[in-house]
C-alpha cells in the first residue's frame, strides 16, 4: 500500500473489538456522550420552563397512569408511549437532584402550568 491508501489515524480504520485501543476509544466516547447528555438533562430540569416541558411530556406519555385496553395492539402502543415518559423520569432521577425530580413528578401529576395560559 502506498501512503495515500493507508489509514492515517485510528478513526479511519473499522472498529475492531479485539483491538484494545479501539475498545478504549469507544468506551471513552460513550462516557463523554453520557456525561454531555446528563448535563443537558440537568440544564433542562434545572429550569422552570424545562420542567414544564418535561412534565407535559411525561403527562402526555401516560407514564404515571394505568394502562387499560382490551386489545393487545393498543396495550403495546400505549406501553411504547409510556416508555418515553419513563425515560424522562429516569433521566431526571439519575441526576440525584431530588427537588427537580419532585417538581417534575408533581407537575406531571397535577398538570400545573406556569400561568401563561390564563
Amino acid at each position: 500500500m502506498n501512503e495515500d491508501t493507508q489509514p492515517d489515524t485510528l478513526q479511519d480504520t473499522p472498529y475492531d473489538a479485539g483491538n484494545q485501543r479501539h475498545v478504549e476509544r469507544k468506551a471513552k466516547a460513550i462516557r463523554t456522550r453520557r456525561a454531555r447528555l446528563a448535563e443537558a438533562v440537568r440544564w433542562i430540569a434545572g429550569d422552570d420552563r424545562g420542567r414544564l416541558y418535561l412534565a407535559d411530556l411525561v403527562r402526555e406519555s401516560g407514564a404515571l397512569e394505568r394502562v387499560v385496553a382490551t386489545d393487545p395492539d393498543t396495550v403495546m402502543f400505549l406501553d411504547g408511549q409510556r416508555s418515553i415518559g419513563f425515560k424522562v423520569l429516569n433521566d431526571v432521577r439519575s441526576l440525584e437532584d431530588a427537588p427537580s425530580f419532585t417538581a417534575l413528578v408533581t407537575g406531571a401529576l397535577t398538570g400545573e402550568t406556569d400561568g401563561t395560559d390564563l
